[in-house]
C-alpha cells in the first residue's frame, strides 16, 4: 500500500505559553494524526485537503512569591531620618523566567510597564518613590529612596511588580503595602530640629553651677511631638554617628523635652579663671541633629576668679612647739609659721605663673582676737600683736612659697614657710594664774591669702595655738651702792642709797637679795674674814622699798637670800623697761678701828612677781 504524506514545519509563535495550552495542543495534534492515518489506511482513494491553524498566546505578568515590605522599619516610633534611605524588598517569579522590576509608588493608581531599558512608571497622580534594577525571576528585588527635608512626615507607599521585557510587558494587578504592621505603608520621615539660640549664664566660679540654654523646635508632630536634647561639648567634635561629644569630652547634657532646653554643668575644682569654649548641639529623640549656624556654635563659658582660702587646720605655728624667748631686752628670732593656701582656680594661673601671690597674716595672743590684730600696721603691739602690715624694720617677717608645693593647673594648694622674731615683752601664756597673767590664752596665727587678681580670702585663725613661755629677766642699772663716809658707831640715818633694776623679760619682778661682809681687802675670790675691828658684817646693811629710817629695813644676809616685794611692772615697751628702786642703808660697828675704804658685793636675783601686780 502506498502512503501519500506531507511533512509540515510548525509555525513560529511569540508570547507566553502556559502548561495547559501546551497539553491541549499535543492532544489536538495526536487526534488529527490518527484521523489522517486511519483515513489513509482505509480510504486510500478519497481526495484530501488541509487548513492551517494559529493562536497568539499572551504574555502573563510576574507573580508575587514574597510581598514587598520595608527592609528596615520606618514608623512613628522609628522614623527614617532625613538624608537616610528607605529600602523596600520583594520577590517575584516569571513563568517564562524573564526579568522583572519592583516599583514603589505613592498610590495604587495602575502603573505603566516599562521595557528592558525603560523603568515602569507610577500611575496618574502617583509619586514614584523607588524602582529596582532589572531582577532575575525568583531573586529578591530591592528598591530604595533617600529622604530629604522636603519629604512630608507621613508617606503612603504601594509596591508593584512589572515585566522588564521589550514586548507585551505587563504589571501584576496585585500590589503590596507590606507584610506586617511594622514594615508596612506608610513610611515616616524624621526632620531635623530648628536651633536658633545658644548661651549660658556664666561667669561663675569653680564649684558653681553654670546653665546652658538653647532655643529650638521640631515640626514633627505625628503620634507625639518630638522631644529634643541639648548636648554641650568642650570642643566642636560632636559625632553624628554616636550622638556623643568626641575626645574633648562632654560638658553638659539636658533631658529630652519639648520646647527650650537647659543643661547644667558644675565647674570642676580647680579651674583657672579665664574664658573657655563650649559648643552646643541639638539632637532629637531619634538621634537626628539640627542644622544651621547655631548647631555647634560657641557659647563663652567664663570662669570667674575666686579668692583663695586657708583652713584653720592648715596653719602651724612654731612647728607645733611652745614659743620660748631667749633674748633679754631684745628680739628672739627663728620662730616659724607654715600655712597652706588653697585656690579653687588652681595654684597656677593661666599664664603658668603663681595664682596665690601674697598674704595678710598676724601672730598674736589669742585674747586679742583677729578683729583687733587684723594684719594692718595700726594693730601692731609688741606685747601681743605682730601683723604683716608693718615694715620689716619693725617686724622682720619673711615668708617664702614652697617651690615644690604647687604641681600645676590641677593642684589647688600652695605652701608658705615663714620665719619671724618676737620681742622680749611678748605676753606669756604658760602655767597657771600664779605664773602668767594670760594663762588661759595662747598664741595663734591668722592668715588671709591673696591671689594674682588681688582677691583676698577670709582671715582664718589657726585651730591650734601654742604657749608662749615666761621669760624671767632683770637688768641691774646701778653697779655700785655708795654709802658715803661714816665714823665707827654711826649709820646712814635712812635708807638713802639706791639701786635700780629693770624688767628685761615678759614678767613683772620682785627680787631676792643677799650680800657679803665688807672689808678693805674684799674681792670676789677673797671674802672678808670675821674681824670686829676691820670687817663690817653683812647684816649691817639694810634694804627696803623706800627711804626708811635705818633699823626699819630688812637686814642683808650672806647665807639666806631675802625677798623684796619690789613689784616691778611687766615691761610694755621695746625701748624702755619698767624699773624698780631698792633703798639701802648701813651702820659701821663701833668696834671698827681700821680706817679706809671698805668694799663688798651684794647679789640681786630676779623673782617673778604675782601676775596681778604686773600692771596689766
Amino acid at each position: 500500500m502506498l502512503y501519500n504524506e506531507s511533512h509540515k514545519l510548525p509555525l513560529s509563535t511569540a508570547g507566553k505559553v502556559t502548561v495547559l495550552t501546551t497539553l491541549m495542543g499535543v492532544l489536538v495534534f495526536a487526534f488529527i494524526f490518527l484521523l489522517n492515518l486511519g483515513s489513509k489506511e482505509f480510504k486510500t482513494v478519497e481526495a484530501q485537503s488541509t487548513a492551517t491553524t494559529s493562536v497568539t498566546v499572551l504574555n502573563t505578568p510576574p507573580q508575587w512569591t514574597e510581598l514587598a515590605y520595608e527592609q528596615t522599619e520606618s514608623s512613628t516610633s522609628t522614623p527614617t531620618n532625613s538624608g537616610d534611605t528607605v529600602t523596600w524588598v520583594g520577590t517575584a517569579t516569571d513563568s517564562n523566567s524573564e526579568n522583572y522590576q519592583l516599583l514603589i509608588c505613592s498610590t495604587n493608581a495602575t502603573p505603566t510597564p516599562g521595557t528592558s531599558v525603560v523603568d515602569p512608571q507610577c500611575g496618574a497622580g502617583a509619586t514614584l518613590w523607588a524602582v529596582s534594577a532589572s531582577t532575575a525571576s525568583g531573586v529578591q528585588a530591592s528598591a530604595a529612596t533617600t529622604t530629604t527635608e522636603a519629604f512630608v512626615e507621613e508617606n503612603d507607599w504601594v509596591a508593584w511588580i512589572c515585566d522588564a521585557i521589550d514586548t507585551n510587558a505587563r504589571c501584576n494587578s496585585t500590589y503590596s503595602t507590606g507584610l506586617n504592621a511594622t514594615n508596612s505603608s506608610p513610611f515616616y520621615v524624621n526632620h531635623r530640629p530648628t536651633f536658633t539660640l545658644f548661651y549660658d549664664d556664666s561667669p561663675a566660679g569653680p564649684g558653681s553651677v553654670v546653665n546652658f540654654y538653647a532655643s529650638s523646635s521640631d515640626a514633627d508632630v505625628i503620634d507625639t511631638a518630638d522631644t529634643l536634647q541639648l548636648v554641650v561639648c568642650n570642643d566642636p567634635d560632636y559625632n553624628t554617628s554616636t550622638n556623643q561629644c568626641g575626645a574633648g569630652g562632654t560638658l553638659a547634657t539636658s533631658t529630652l523635652s519639648t520646647g527650650d532646653q537647659t543643661a547644667s554643668y558644675t565647674i570642676v575644682i580647680p579651674t583657672q579663671d579665664q574664658d573657655y569654649t563650649a559648643y552646643g548641639y541639638i539632637v532629637d529623640e531619634h538621634g537626628h541633629e539640627a542644622t544651621g549656624a547655631t548647631q555647634g556654635s560657641d557659647s563663652t563659658l567664663s570662669v570667674s576668679n575666686v579668692a583663695p582660702s586657708v583652713s584653720p587646720a592648715a596653719i602651724t605655728l612654731n612647728g607645733g612647739s611652745d614659743i620660748t624667748l631667749t633674748q633679754e631686752a631684745g628680739e628672739t628670732t627663728g620662730f616659724t609659721l607654715q600655712f597652706t593656701a588653697t585656690d579653687n582656680n588652681s595654684c597656677e594661673n593661666a599664664s603658668a605663673g603663681d595664682e596665690i601671690t601674697g598674704y595678710i597674716l598676724s601672730v598674736f595672743r589669742s585674747g586679742v582676737g583677729s578683729s583687733t590684730c587684723d594684719g594692718t600696721s595700726g594693730s601692731y603691739n609688741a606685747n601681743n600683736c605682730y601683723p604683716s602690715g608693718v615694715s620689716s624694720a619693725i617686724w622682720n617677717l619673711s615668708c617664702t612659697a614652697s617651690s615644690t608645693s604647687c604641681t600645676g593647673p590641677s593642684d589647688t594648694t600652695q605652701i608658705y614657710d615663714c620665719t619671724f622674731p618676737l620681742w622680749y615683752i611678748a605676753d606669756s601664756t604658760d602655767g597657771t594664774s600664779t605664773v602668767s597673767y594670760y594663762n588661759t590664752e595662747n598664741w595663734v596665727a591668722a592668715v588671709s591669702p591673696i591671689d594674682d587678681d588681688f582677691a583676698t580670702g577670709t582671715y582664718s585663725v589657726g585651730s591650734t595655738g601654742q604657749e608662749l613661755n615666761s621669760l624671767l629677766a632683770m637688768a641691774l642699772n646701778t653697779a655700785t651702792i655708795p654709802y658715803g663716809e661714816l665714823e665707827p658707831g654711826t649709820d646712814t640715818g635712812t635708807l638713802s642709797a639706791t639701786t635700780t633694776v629693770a624688767a628685761t623679760g615678759n614678767v613683772g619682778l620682785d627680787q631676792e637679795l643677799s650680800g657679803a661682809s665688807m672689808c678693805p681687802t674684799y674681792s670676789g675670790v677673797t671674802p672678808c674674814t670675821s674681824s670686829a675691828t676691820s670687817t663690817i658684817p653683812d647684816f649691817s646693811q639694810e634694804f627696803g622699798t623706800s627711804a626708811l629710817s635705818y633699823g626699819s629695813g630688812t637686814d642683808l644676809s650672806s647665807t639666806t637670800p631675802q625677798e623684796l616685794e619690789l613689784n616691778v611692772l611687766k615691761s610694755q615697751a621695746t625701748s624702755t623697761q619698767a624699773t624698780g628702786i631698792t633703798y639701802w642703808g648701813i651702820a659701821v660697828p663701833g668696834t671698827i678701828t681700821l680706817a679706809g675704804l671698805y668694799t663688798g658685793e651684794n647679789t640681786f636675783t630676779a623673782v617673778a612677781s604675782e601676775p596681778a601686780e604686773w600692771g596689766l
